[in-house]
C-alpha cells in the first residue's frame, strides 16, 4: 500500500510540475478584443491659406505638459471678410524627448476620427462657414476644410478631434469620446 501511495504522489507532482510549465504558446489562440486607445495631443496646428493670394496665417495651441501643469500657449486667428481659406489641422504629441506627429495616424484610422468646429456667438457662426473637404469614404473627417468669411464678426472656435470607435461614426460630433479640445479666439475684419 505504501508503494501504490507514493507512485501515486510522485505521478501528481510530475504532473503539477508539467503543467506549471506549461506556456502561452501550448494555449489556444483566442482572440483578443482590438482596444483603440484614444491619441496623446498636446499641440494643434492650424495652418490657414488664403486662397486669392496665398497668404498664411498659422495658429497654435500647445499644452506640452498636459492638464493640470503650466497653461497652454493660443494664438489668436485672424480672417479676412469676403475670403475663401483651406485650413489643414495637424496634431502632435509632444509629451516626450521629441515630437510625435499623429496627423497620419487620425487619417488612417479616419473612420474612427472626426474634427469638430463649433463657433460662438451667431454672429461668429453667421459670419464664417466651414465645410470638411475630406473624407473617409462614408462621413468627413475634417482634417482638411475649407472656410469662407462673409461678414466682420468675433468671438471662438471650439475645435473638438472625437474618437468615434466601433461604428459609432455618425457625421456628427455627438458620439465617441473627445480626445482634444482647444479654443481660439477668432476675429474677422
Amino acid at each position: 500500500m505504501k508503494t501504490t501511495s507514493k507512485l501515486l504522489l510522485m505521478a501528481s507532482l510530475i504532473g503539477l510540475t508539467v503543467s506549471a510549465c506549461r506556456t502561452d504558446d501550448d494555449l489556444p489562440d483566442v482572440p483578443q478584443p482590438v482596444v483603440n486607445e484614444p491619441e496623446q495631443i498636446t499641440t494643434v496646428e492650424l495652418h490657414i491659406e488664403k486662397a486669392s493670394d496665398s497668404s498664411h496665417v498659422h495658429a497654435t495651441w500647445s499644452d506640452p505638459d498636459g492638464p493640470g501643469g503650466n497653461e497652454p500657449t493660443i494664438d489668436d486667428i485672424t480672417l479676412d471678410t469676403g475670403s475663401v481659406y483651406t485650413v489643414e489641422v495637424h496634431f502632435y504629441d509632444e509629451s516626450g524627448d521629441s515630437p510625435v506627429e499623429v496627423t497620419s495616424e487620425i487619417r488612417e484610422e479616419g473612420d474612427e476620427h472626426f474634427v469638430c468646429f463649433e463657433l460662438a456667438p451667431t454672429e461668429l457662426s453667421d459670419g464664417i462657414a466651414i465645410t470638411a473637404t475630406d473624407s473617409d469614404g462614408t462621413y468627413p473627417i475634417g482634417l482638411d476644410s475649407e472656410w469662407v468669411t462673409t461678414g466682420a464678426a468675433t468671438g471662438t472656435l471650439t475645435l473638438k478631434l472625437k474618437h468615434q470607435v466601433g461604428g459609432e461614426k455618425d457625421g456628427t460630433c455627438e458620439p465617441g469620446g473627445t480626445d482634444v479640445e482647444v479654443v481660439f479666439n477668432v476675429t474677422i475684419q
